[in-house]
């Protein structure tokens, strides 16, 4: 699909589970730009029914289509504008590919939160959980009735009183921010949802270290 991309490699692919669904997950990386990407993207699936239209702003993009009778999930994050923006850019595609049945089972949200470390923005409400064995790798959506800059000074606070250390200059991004204690990582993204609510992504990677 994306075969004249630069050194495009992959990165992680399996199995896994979101909320009670399954699908195939596969993590790419290319040293291209996110419009580039994106551009490639819509070329790639202009024939295949549209579920979610291509969307886009300044750190992602996203769409979701029907290709082949699966439900396919694209989600493309450019971390270097977050972390390091005077570095050359660099792109992450995210492609989750799931039968109907599973996509279906996917869609309803979860009975609790899992993720405990930061516990959820207060008042909000959990919409997906994913995780992969494979992956090493933990993510949950929220949505919150409020307004995303000060769910983002919440989780700066909560995450600093837990030990977690940023690893992103901060005010680098307006929506991404990184952080690490001792061998895990912690992403949260926060967007606008409209009418001043917002939705939060918190995702946990764990490092292999020696």
């Amino acid at each position: 699909m994306l075969a004249a991309t630069t050194d495009w490699k992959t990165i992680q692919a399996g199995s896994v589970r979101i909320n009670d669904g399954r699908g195939d997950l596969s993590i790419t990386s290319c040293n291209e730009p996110l419009d580039t990407v994106m551009t490639k993207l819509r070329q790639a699936y202009a024939g295949c029914e549209t579920l979610e239209n291509f969307r886009q702003n300044e750190t992602l993009g996203w769409a979701r289509i029907r290709a082949e009778g699966k439900i396919v999930t694209l989600l493309a994050l450019a971390p270097n504008l977050a972390t390091a923006p005077n570095t050359p850019e660099q792109t992450v595609l995210f492609v989750l590919t799931q039968a109907q049945g599973d996509f279906d089972k996917s869609r309803l949200p979860p009975a609790a939160p899992r993720l405990s470390d930061p516990p959820p923005y207060p008042g909000s409400r959990v919409q997906t959980y994913l995780t992969g064995a494979e992956s090493r790798m933990q993510l949950e959506l929220y949505a919150a009735a409020a307004a995303p800059e000060a769910v983002r000074q919440h989780y700066a606070g909560a995450l600093l009183d837990r030990a977690w250390t940023r690893l992103d200059p901060a005010g680098a991004s307006a929506s991404l921010a990184l952080y690490q204690k001792g061998s895990a990582l912690c992403a949260v993204l926060v967007l606008p949802a409209g009418n001043g609510a917002s939705t939060i992504t918190v995702l946990h990677k764990r490092l292999e270290m020696e």
